[in-house]
């Protein structure tokens, strides 16, 4: 089975409900990001919604939505937060390189996507399970492949590419956070 027949599946078991909720998700983490961003910027960073979707995303890694957002509002206040010290070095390169801080495919394209990109799919360990891929850490051809399988179904059930990742996140994980 493909990356994209195991993705349709799971999406055309979807509720109304969960496709509200995938369509509203990334529009919720894109205020998270500019009240970052608005926090940076009375701080004297001169922060866009670029850079504060890059410092949301620097602390997605390992960490679950609730505890991600604490820690991008904890670093904005004070420029500091706890965690991985790698998260919060790319937080730090955020503030001058924005989405160029981030070098990894998944955390790139997650900022890409909280800053309003519907074309932007991120590929984490849920997306890998549900994909039936049997890691946390796809190479770049899977994560290239998933993304392009997620865009496909996109297509086939009318949403976009970003909200169809939501949803597919959604139901495959079992809750939106």
């Amino acid at each position: 089975m493909t990356y994209f027949d195991r993705y349709l599946a799971i999406a055309k078991t979807a509720t109304v409900a969960q496709i509200e909720l995938a369509v509203q998700w990334y529009a919720d983490a894109e205020l998270v990001a500019h009240d970052v961003a608005r926090i940076l910027n009375a701080r004297g960073v001169n922060a866009t919604l670029e850079v504060g979707a890059s410092v949301v995303s620097s602390f997605s890694p390992r960490q679950r939505w609730n505890r991600n957002v604490v820690q991008a509002l904890d670093f904005a206040h004070t420029g500091t937060a706890t965690g991985l010290g790698n998260n919060l070095k790319m937080a730090n390169n955020s503030l001058v390189l924005g989405f160029d801080a981030l070098k990894g495919l998944k955390t790139n394209a997650f900022a890409r996507a909280i800053a309003g990109d519907e074309n932007a799919v991120t590929i984490d360990v849920w997306m890998c399970y549900a994909g039936g891929l049997d890691t946390n850490s796809p190479n770049k051809t899977q994560y290239r492949e998933m993304s392009q399988a997620v865009v496909d179904v996109a297509h086939e059930i009318g949403l976009t590419p970003r909200a169809t990742q939501a949803l597919i996140w959604i139901i495959y994980r079992g809750s939106a956070e």
